[in-house]
C-alpha cells in the first residue's frame, strides 16, 4: 500500500486553482511524466505516463473518475493505471480551503495498491518517489498559476515537467533527508539506493 498526504499552499484565489485542477492541458504540462492527458467523458480521463523507478521504467496506462464533487472546495479522484512493470489502483481526496482572497490550502491523502515489478522496488523508494512526483506536480502547478493570474496566455503553456535528471536528483535528496532521521546504517542503504537510481537514470538516457 502506497500512502501520499500532506498541505500545498497555493499563491491565488480558491476559484482560480480550482479552475487550473480541471484543465486536463495544465496538468499534462506540470505532471512529471505525463505523456498523453485527455478528457473521454464528465469528470473522466485517460493518460499515458511514464515511470522510472529504480530498475522499473515503462509507460502506464491511467484512467482517472472525478467524485464527489463540491465545487470549489473538495473532490475525490479514483485512479485506474497499469502496465508492463505492475499496477497502481486507489483513491485520493483533495480539498480547497480559501486562507485570503489570494491564498488557498490544498490538503490531500491518497492511497494506492501497487503491485508487479513496480512494487519490488521497496516501499521507502516507492513512498519517496510518489512524495517528489506530487511536491514537483504542484510547484509547477503554482507556477502556472501565478502566469494565468499575471494575464500571460496562453499561461501554462511555458511549463514542462521536470527532466528525468531533476527529478532524480529530487528523489535522491529527500531519501537522503529521511535516511537521516534513522539509524546510520540506513544511511549506507540510501547512498546505495542513490547511486543505483541515478545511475539507471543516466543509462536510460544513453539508451
Amino acid at each position: 500500500m502506497m500512502k501520499i498526504e500532506g498541505e500545498f499552499t497555493f499563491q491565488g484565489a480558491r476559484e482560480r486553482v480550482w479552475e487550473l485542477l480541471q484543465d486536463p492541458e495544465v496538468l499534462a504540462q506540470t505532471l512529471p511524466g505525463t505523456e498523453k492527458l485527455e478528457k473521454t467523458g464528465e469528470d473522466q480521463y485517460e493518460s499515458a505516463m511514464r515511470v522510472q523507478v529504480g530498475p522499473v521504467n515503462g509507460v502506464f496506462s491511467c484512467k482517472v473518475t472525478l467524485k464527489d464533487k463540491q465545487p470549489p472546495e473538495r473532490y475525490t479522484m479514483l485512479v485506474d493505471s497499469k502496465g508492463a512493470q505492475g499496477f497502481a489502483n486507489g483513491a485520493a481526496q483533495v480539498e480547497l480551503a480559501a486562507q485570503s482572497a489570494n491564498s488557498t490550502l490544498m490538503k490531500y491523502q491518497a492511497e494506492l495498491q501497487v503491485g508487479g515489478r513496480l512494487a519490488g522496488v521497496g516501499q521507502r523508494l516507492l513512498d519517496t518517489v510518489g512524495r517528489s512526483m506530487t511536491r514537483q506536480a504542484l510547484e509547477a502547478l503554482n507556477q502556472a498559476l501565478q502566469a494565468r493570474i499575471a494575464g500571460d496566455s496562453p499561461a501554462a503553456q511555458t511549463y514542462t515537467a521536470p527532466t528525468q535528471a531533476e527529478f532524480a536528483r529530487a528523489v535522491a535528496k529527500d531519501v537522503l533527508r529521511e535516511s537521516f532521521r534513522s539509524r546510520p546504517a540506513v544511511w549506507i542503504g540510501a547512498g546505495v539506493v542513490i547511486i543505483i537510481f541515478l545511475a539507471w537514470i543516466i543509462l536510460s538516457t544513453i539508451n
